[in-house]
């Protein structure tokens, strides 16, 4: 009864307009209310000292300003310009080059938004003006941006590392293969699409001097994500410092080396990364708090036992799961989603003795392509706004690579190694 209501409630408020931080804490209110165990003190207690209070959520508000800083520190032309010489001469140049540098944000930001926005409002004018569909151009946009999650440093890892009590450094590793096989994905489709509508290549000249001067222009960016890796691999510093590191690093190279950041420029950045963390932050405790009661009513055991009564068998209750997140990535925005289904699904995976860094890296493909489609889809407004293209139409533009991208999914959810091949190599003990 309490599993029925609780879905019907989240749709409910979902579906009148709440905001998804006040849809949740409203679902809790309503739960926690009937059970008898609705408490405001322990409630804000829940929600401050479970949720919010946590060392390694430090470097979600530090990644976002790193974000910030390398954004407007002038990247993204440096970045495009790089991606265009490596992969432009490919048929569709300009779509692999929008993959490309998606991928290369992802290394940067770990914030989908953030990528699709950068990658959008450079790339999807160019794609028009060379007579690249409008649809196709703004999906492109968002499915490009929709990486950075996957690929290290992920805010959402970060995230699920806390609730999850695994470690940050083996979801980095085990993001590597999924989000490369994810850029692979979107530069075949793109090509054969570029094929079939005659787009043409970019002739950018190949020669020694050119490579020298793409790579001066956009070395320092990618060094940031191996300087974060390396550094948490190599024991320099935690994950939650290397976030730190990730602002410093990002200052320098945008104040001091590029001279696009100004000391002006500054407060504009931290007001933005405060209302960024305050978005997630809001979500994060009300979740949590869902969460608690969720629990208390022992909605994961129900649901944990009505899975195991259809079927035992490993790999179909992970294709379950899976069809969960994906119907959830309809309705709710991905840190929510994050957030919710931890508590429902990791006992379930604890039982089938999945390891929690292949479910980790599970979760955050499902909801990298779950801000790809509607009705919710963030990703596709902000990428439908840069490109005024109606939501109707890049929505039809985006579901075939939606569908390729959900097979990616099943692939790194039925092979693990695909996900721990790289944490066992390299992060054994974590």
């Amino acid at each position: 009864m309490e599993s029925l209501l609780f879905i019907v409630l989240l749709l409910g408020f979902l579906f009148m307009g709440f905001p998804v931080a006040f849809a949740l804490g409203l679902v809790g209110f309503v739960i926690a209310s009937m059970a008898g165990i609705f408490n405001p003190i322990i409630i804000t207690h829940i929600m401050y000292s479970q949720g919010i209070d946590s060392f390694p959520l430090l470097a979600v508000p530090f990644f976002i300003l790193a974000g910030g800083l390398m954004e407007e520190g002038g990247i993204s032309q440096r970045l495009i310009d790089l991606a265009q010489f490596v992969v432009g001469r490919i048929r569709g140049g300009l779509a692999q080059v929008a993959v490309v540098t998606g991928m290369f944000f992802g290394g940067i930001t770990g914030s989908a938004i953030a990528d699709a926005a950068a990658v959008g409002s450079v790339l999807i004018p160019a794609m028009k003006k060379k007579n690249y569909d409008p649809a196709f151009s703004a999906a492109l946009a968002a499915a490009a941006g929709a990486v950075g999650p996957i690929i290290p440093p992920s805010i959402p890892m970060i995230i699920y590392a806390v609730i999850a009590n695994t470690s940050v450094a083996s979801l980095f590793l085990g993001g590597i293969v999924p989000g490369a096989l994810y850029g692979l994905i979107l530069m075949v489709y793109s090509y054969l699409y570029a094929r079939r509508r005659n787009y043409p290549t970019e002739t950018v000249p190949l020669t020694f001097h050119n490579f020298i001067t793409v790579s001066k222009r956009g070395i320092f960016p990618l060094l940031m994500p191996v300087i974060i890796v390396g550094g948490i691999f190599s024991g320099v510093f935690t994950a939650t410092e290397s976030a730190v590191v990730a602002v410093v690093y990002s200052f320098i190279v945008a104040r001091f080396i590029y001279h696009e950041v100004t000391w002006r420029n500054l407060p504009k950045i931290l007001a933005s990364t405060a209302r960024s963390t305050a978005s997630i932050m809001y979500i994060i405790g009300f979740a949590t708090f869902l969460g608690w009661v969720i629990t208390s009513e022992q909605i994961p055991q129900k649901v944990a036992e009505a899975i195991f009564s259809l079927s035992g068998t490993p790999w179909i209750i992970i294709s379950m799961l899976n069809g969960l997140m994906l119907v959830l990535g309809c309705f709710i925005d991905p840190v929510s989603i994050l957030i919710l289904i931890c508590p429902i699904a990791l006992p379930i995976i604890k039982q089938i003795g999945m390891d929690p860094v292949h479910f980790g890296v599970i979760l955050t493909v499902n909801i990298s392509i779950g801000a790809l489609y509607p009705p919710v889809g963030e990703l596709l407004f902000v990428t439908s706004r840069i490109g005024k293209v109606s939501y109707y139409d890049i929505s039809k533009a985006i579901m075939p690579m939606v569908i390729l991208l959900i097979g990616l999914l099943f692939l790194v959810s039925l092979v693990p190694d695909t996900v721990l091949y790289l944490p066992r190599l390299f992060a054994p003990g974590n």
